[in-house]
């Protein structure tokens, strides 16, 4: 496992519960009769695991009821297994009380297994920096061991366990744990009615993809297959071993609606769950049941004391200038602004808010269109008062996405200073999945706070803020600002504790004012160079339509996946097809493993390659041009990633194609300047800083030599692996490595 990680657990509910169900005699409660072993045996594991393994996270996976996908592949999947007994099923109820007290999330999707919902919670687990312990009576989840993944399971009587890394994978099959459902491409599953390929068993399994490294490469070098009988098998049966591993392969991205790091496990119902072992007589557990957690987590509501609260609207000159002078005098305060948009390179003030303290805030507006004369102040005047105290480094500023009040306030040319605290960037580093100042203010501190939908509404309906009255919008602007400082209280003293403030107070909030730059200079788009490539794109479609009707005979909606499908497997009959709910699958995968087979595929996938490039880039960059500035700018996301990095969105520049021709033209539509201006772009990106880090962790010498050297760490380690010289070392060698 990866050190230093918190730990998610996720629990094949099916499976420990048919393990306890036949691991364990028939038990029954004394006074009902109720027949309880499953419920015994799951909860019994279920504890122990919580107690080995200490989990701050955890969720439970249950296979949902009918066919899965498999089972429409493949009528004959699992079809030997006899239906589950009443006895056993009945005791589902018991087990899915005790997940439920225990407070763990439950997951279930409709027509794929519980082995799916557990590899696509693993990888994400994988991607939010947590290790992952899967608990299963099903080997089937070796496949997904990896540095950060193991898999816990138990073996004969309930006692016996094993915890499964790659090592112990490695040691017990001979391949890695990617290569586990290779193994059963050929050697079969006879718990899972796979058949794999006739006479190949464990061992010769293990030593085909030793030596070719998958299926699909023991098929590429097919002819070198020792001896000619087992090469003659394997002929005959390509199309059952491919079968059998893409039937044994986990699914790893189904569209779950929770992640992993909201499932944190503490805060459960203990009375309930000892009021459960009570009545079902399982006394000897009553002594395993851990202590709830006993401080609420960040992410869990900590209820706070009721507040007065005294919001006032400024509308007067000698209100506002007492509350610049109030502002001037103070160490810190509290800024919100309310405007007519939410991307700030075209919103417009109407208001601002300022809190001082606890339970008090101002609102000064400045935009709203039906105000009278004694409304409110005129804008330039209230920017003038304020600008001496927004610009004063002395005082320090906090904000709720302080980024875009200082993106506002730039257009209106005061540059706000001494932004020290974002309630968001701090919630963000404290691992809050919620980041809205609503959200937080519910869950952290119980108040339900006035969405912004009723004030502005939704959908058609919705209007601008400038058109809401000025009490209303007083209301709910002096709440933000005050709920900002109130969570400043409860935010601080955990980054402090979570020795998280050096990254807050020296990375974090610093880098704000860098992005508020980049995102106001924004870039420079050749618009005229794009509609060309737009209308040259246009004429390749329309050929490729063309070509596509011409390989079918007829036309049809190429973008419509449910003609699509139709056409591809049902007229043209090609293999490959996977049902869904509204009809075939014509994914990327599918199209892909059927490269060669029909020369429309081709044909198909290059369509569809150019229509995304088109309608995604082409032709939107140009209609997102600000004609105020005549650039593109985006917006750069601090808060958005799980990794810590940043993300670009409306548009997103991070996710233009590079590595074709088609998309490296794109790119070239972005310049430093009007043509024939001496300006230039530069790229600038850290070389490989993960291994840096990761050398420098280490203190590995072969690294560090190698770094030392300014050599190609990938072509070092390909020599290591492959024990060649550097300069023999080819770009296959250089991407395994």
């Amino acid at each position: 496992m990866t050190a230093n990680r918190p730990v998610f657990m996720v629990i094949d509910g099916h499976a420990l519960v048919h393990r306890a169900y036949h691991a364990l005699p028939p038990l029954t409660v004394s006074k009902t009769g109720e027949l309880v072993n499953a419920v015994y045996g799951f909860a019994s594991m279920l504890l122990k695991a919580l107690a080995d393994f200490k989990p701050q996270y955890c969720a439970i996976a249950f296979d949902p009821g009918g066919a899965t996908f498999r089972h429409v592949q493949d009528v004959t999947y699992k079809a030997h297994r006899p239906r589950m007994g009443e006895d056993l099923s009945q005791q589902f109820r018991r087990v899915h009380e005790i997940v439920e007290a225990l407070g763990v999330p439950s997951f279930v999707v409709s027509g794929y297994e519980a082995d799916d919902v557990i590899g696509t919670l693993a990888r994400r687990a994988t991607e939010e920096g947590l290790n992952t312990v899967i608990v299963t009576g099903d080997l089937d989840a070796l496949q997904l061991v990896s540095p950060s993944v193991s898999v816990f399971t138990h073996q004969g009587h309930l006692g016996d366990t094993i915890l499964y890394d790659e090592q112990t994978v490695l040691e017990r099959y001979g391949v890695r744990p990617s290569h586990v459902t290779d193994m059963k491409g050929l050697k079969g599953d006879t718990s899972d009615n796979i058949p794999g390929v006739p006479g190949i068993g464990e061992k010769t399994a293990a030593r085909l993809v030793q030596q070719f490294g998958s299926i699909e490469g023991i098929y590429e070098h097919l002819h070198e297959v020792t001896p000619a009988r087992l090469q003659e098998i394997l002929r005959i049966n390509e199309k059952a071993a491919r079968h059998s591993k893409w039937m044994a392969t986990i699914v790893t991205d189904l569209p779950l609606e929770r992640d992993p790091s909201s499932c944190r496990l503490g805060a459960f119902r203990k009375e309930r769950l000892v009021e459960l072992f009570r009545e079902l007589e399982f006394r000897s557990l009553l002594s395993k049941v851990p202590q709830p957690t006993e401080e609420p987590e960040p992410s869990i509501k900590a209820e706070a004391a009721p507040i007065e609260t005294e919001y006032r609207i400024i509308c007067k000159p000698a209100e506002l200038e007492s509350l610049v002078q109030a502002l001037a005098s103070s160490r810190r305060f509290v800024l919100d602004l309310e405007t007519t948009s939410q991307n700030p390179m075209q919103a417009e003030l109407v208001g601002l808010s300022f809190s001082l303290a606890p339970g008090k805030a101002m609102y000064v507006p400045v935009g709203h269109l039906q105000a009278g004369l004694e409304g409110q102040l005129p804008l330039q005047q209230v920017l003038s008062a304020l600008k001496p105290v927004l610009t004063d480094e002395r005082i320090e500023k906090m904000a709720h996405n302080g980024k875009y009040d200082m993106t506002v306030l730039a257009s209106y040319g005061i540059p706000l200073a001494n932004l020290s605290f974002d309630t968001m960037v701090a919630a963000y580093l404290l691992n809050d999945k919620a980041l809205g100042l609503k959200d937080m203010a519910f869950n952290r501190m119980g108040i339900e706070m006035t969405p912004i939908s009723e004030l502005i509404g939704t959908g058609r309906n919705q209007r601008s803020m400038a058109e809401v009255d000025i009490p209303a919008v007083a209301q709910y602007a002096c709440a933000d600002a005050d709920i900002t400082g109130r969570l400043r209280e409860i935010l601080e003293p955990q980054l402090i504790v979570q020795d998280l403030w050096r990254l807050f107070a020296d990375v974090e909030m610093p880098l704000v004012p860098v992005l508020v730059r980049l995102e106001r200079n924004g870039v420079v788009l050749d618009a005229p160079y794009l509609h060309e490539m737009s209308r040259s794109l246009g004429e390749q479609l329309q050929r490729l339509e063309t070509e596509i009707y011409d390989e079918v005979g007829h036309q049809f909606n190429i973008n419509s996946t449910h003609q699509l499908g139709a056409i591809l497997f049902e007229e043209l009959r090609l293999p490959g097809k996977r049902r869904t709910k509204n009809g075939y699958s014509t994914d990327a995968n599918v199209l892909d493993s059927l490269r060669g087979v029909h020369p429309i595929i081709e044909l198909i996938l290059e369509y569809r390659q150019l229509t995304k490039l088109k309608s995604t880039y082409i032709d939107a960059l140009p209609a997102l041009v600000n004609p105020r500035t005549g650039r593109l700018h985006t917006s750069f996301n601090q808060t958005a990633t799980a990794t810590g990095r940043l993300s670009s969105s409306d548009p997103n520049l991070q996710n233009i194609p590079i590595r074709s021709e088609l998309g490296k033209k794109v790119r070239q539509a972005f310049v430093a300047g009007d043509r024939g201006q001496e300006m230039f772009l530069l790229g600038a990106d850290y070389s490989q800083i993960e291994l840096r880090v990761l050398a420098h962790l280490s203190q590995d010498p072969g690294m560090l030599q190698a770094f030392w050297n300014d050599e190609d760490i990938h072509a070092a380690t390909a020599a290591q692996v492959f024990g060649v010289a550097q300069d023999q070392v080819t770009s296959d060698m250089r991407r395994v490595a």
